[in-house]
């Protein structure tokens, strides 16, 4: 009965274990938040992270791709609502791989804005978010 309950006990830790997803692509998501600053303590996470901001101040963004970003530049293209005057913002890549990409721009003229981060090579939108500058 020893014999068994050894051999039971081995099978289901290996069950256990087969069920475990270590994937690293489960930690990241598309995401693009804008911030005043880098954190101190954490220079891959803003400060001061909102989407209201004082014209013509320096906007921190950290573009987080689900998927390797593989070396790509980046783009930071911003859209005024209103009026649907655009500028964008391109960036070199600074390693061959990495999912996360941290810079600044600035917005002079007061207004609401759209701002895509995106993937130069392959051209690939990974995410927006809306933002004012007053």
């Amino acid at each position: 009965m020893k014999k068994y309950a050894g051999l039971l006990f081995a099978l289901l830790l290996m069950g256990i274990a087969c069920e475990k997803d270590d994937s690293p692509a489960d930690t990241f998501s598309n995401s693009l938040a804008l911030g005043t600053g880098l954190n101190p303590a954490n220079a891959f996470e803003l400060s001061g992270q909102g989407t209201v901001f004082q014209a013509g101040s320096l906007i921190y963004f950290r573009l987080e791709s689900k998927d390797d970003m593989a070396g790509s530049p980046v783009r930071i293209h911003i859209k005024e609502v209103t009026t649907q005057v655009s500028v964008q913002f391109d960036y070199p890549s600074l390693q061959e791989y990495g999912h996360i990409y941290l810079s600044s721009f600035t917005v002079p003229a007061p207004g609401n804005y759209i701002a895509t981060g995106i993937l130069i090579e392959g051209d690939k939108t990974i995410a927006t978010v809306n933002f004012t500058s007053q």
